[in-house]
């Protein structure tokens, strides 16, 4: 795909900020043209979202005031920075306020108050970013990426876990196992001082076994942690301060231990946390305590990286898909597709040329790059609903797309991406459509011309013996040219042409003519 973001200017500068349980983030980055990226400011703020969140299911407004103010000091510093442009910010929001039920009482505040539109992110979001983030590091151990390694991250609602296999990312889960959520519910049930840590260790139990359900044990493993609790961890256990540090597990549990025989405000003032941060810190390493030993570990990897970075990486590449990830889900989609017994020749066939028309006619449909994924997706699912059976079978598609999982693909983008297939045939899209009529314009227009694109790449593959290889779409007044090269007949495509166009002609007001052309090269 195009890298558009790094080319045009020598150098820019982004900030992505993180609306967390415990505290708003922010991470300020200077992009030079070659795609170095330097870190120029960190700034944190302690918030209480994940405690009103999780224990009464929405934000207090004396919360939301909070977090607006710390906001407003994130904005003072962006304009220090003269960091004015949306394209130049990403605001994004993880469980405490996906969960809260006045969360968009909460978004519209903020955006209000702030300018800030912030994203709250969902759980395939969240694997996608972490994974966007860890990559490089993974690249600069390759021993990381031969068998099997779990990636794992404690946070104030859940831990997240990817586990990868040979460099693939083969399982991805969200665990309801947050360091807020324990203490809440310690509190709750008033087990009293002496019990707590019995119950707190069982409760972590049982999702470090779930944890190390899913691995292969007969296979060797490794564990790569992230989270500022464990960089905290390393640094004092050991002093590391590198990218990728190795501790001990017995020692991280001695240390687990000493932590949590400390009250919040010694931590405080030894550490220099907020008392949220201290709060959260023994209960986090004990987390990632037992999960490593669960899986039978005797050290584990500490990262220094985070949602930032990972934030920072789609930034860089101007587009939500990035290299590796881009392949992951693609092989995702691929693996659904063989499930249902799909045509892959054709299909794979479709997706390439609907690709290519995406990108030769950038002038025309005029969308960002992060939706060429998106067709690319569709088209290699535009079928699968005839495992169902022919009658309706784009509807089926469209069924068994929205009700599937890919990595790092969220509900919304997969919503996306069934529509598009559904619109691969027959109808054309209405406001009367269920989904399709809840979207917001921006979403129907891209749909459609998603969908348009779709039916003219299907139509390109008529014969389902991939005859055109390659293609160039020319726009001429009132008539999108499409060459097939090296062709002499293209009657059969061009009749199925005719038969498709209509969403074309109705999204872009634009004829489609196919002819082949023997003699280009």
């Amino acid at each position: 795909m195009t890298e558009t973001a790094v080319s045009e200017t020598p150098q820019r500068l982004v900030a992505v900020i993180d609306i967390g349980a415990t505290s708003v983030r922010m991470m300020i980055a200077q992009i030079r043209a070659d795609g170095e990226v330097s870190h120029l400011e960190n700034l944190s703020q302690a918030v209480k979202l994940g405690r009103d969140s999780f224990v009464s299911g929405r934000i207090r407004r004396a919360t939301i005031e909070d977090c607006v103010r710390v906001l407003k000091i994130f904005r003072r510093k962006l304009t220090e920075y003269e960091i004015a442009r949306p394209e130049q910010v990403r605001v994004v929001a993880t469980s405490a306020v996906r969960e809260a039920s006045n969360r968009l009482a909460f978004l519209d505040r903020v955006y209000i108050a702030t300018g800030f539109n912030v994203e709250p992110f969902d759980e395939a979001q969240l694997h996608r970013v972490t994974y966007l983030g860890i990559r490089p590091i993974l690249d600069a151990n390759p021993e990381l990426l031969a068998g099997q390694t779990v990636i794992c991250e404690v946070g104030g609602g859940s831990t997240e876990t990817l586990v990868m296999n040979d460099g693939r990312v083969t399982f991805a889960q969200t665990w309801r196992l947050g360091v807020l959520r324990l203490i809440h519910s310690l509190e709750a049930s008033d087990v009293g001082q002496p019990n707590s840590r019995r119950v707190l260790e069982s409760r972590i139990a049982q999702t470090a076994k779930q944890i190390a359900g899913v691995v292969n044990r007969r296979e060797p493993v490794r564990l790569i942690a992230m989270g500022s609790e464990m960089r905290l961890a390393v640094q004092e256990i050991s002093g590391g301060i590198e990218a990728l540090e190795i501790v001990d597990v017995a020692r991280l549990r001695e240390f687990a231990d000493q932590i949590l025989r400390l009250n919040p405000d010694r931590l405080v003032t030894r550490y220099q946390l907020s008392i949220q941060e201290a709060e959260s810190l023994g209960p986090a390493l004990l987390i990632n305590a037992m999960i490593a030993r669960r899986l039978e570990l005797e050290t584990v990897h500490v990262a220094r990286v985070n949602l930032r970075d990972g934030l920072i990486k789609e930034m860089l590449a101007g587009r939500q898909w990035v290299g590796n990830a881009e392949e992951q889900v693609i092989d995702s989609a691929l693996t659904l597709g063989r499930r249902f017994s799909f045509d892959e020749a054709h299909a794979r066939h479709v997706a390439r040329l609907g690709v290519e028309l995406f990108r030769q006619t950038t002038a025309l449909h005029q969308l960002p790059d992060r939706w060429e994924i998106d067709l690319h997706l569709a088209a290699l699912l535009h079928e699968v609903g005839l495992a169902i059976g022919e009658r309706s079978y784009h509807k089926h598609s469209q069924y068994i797309i929205r009700n599937s999982v890919f990595f790092g693909v969220s509900s919304r983008e997969l919503n996306l991406i069934a529509l598009v297939a559904r619109y691969h045939r027959r109808a054309l899209p209405q406001r009367t459509h269920d989904v399709y009529s809840q979207l917001d314009q921006d979403d129907r227009v891209a749909v459609s011309k998603l969908a348009a694109l779709l039916r003219i790449a299907k139509a390109l593959d008529a014969g389902r013996n991939q005859s055109v290889q390659e293609i160039r779409a020319v726009r001429a007044g009132n008539t999108l040219r499409v060459e097939a090269p090296g062709l002499t007949d293209v009657s059969i495509e061009q009749l199925e042409l005719r038969r498709q166009q209509e969403l074309f002609e109705y999204v872009f007001g634009l004829n489609v003519e196919l002819s082949a052309k023997p003699g280009f090269v």
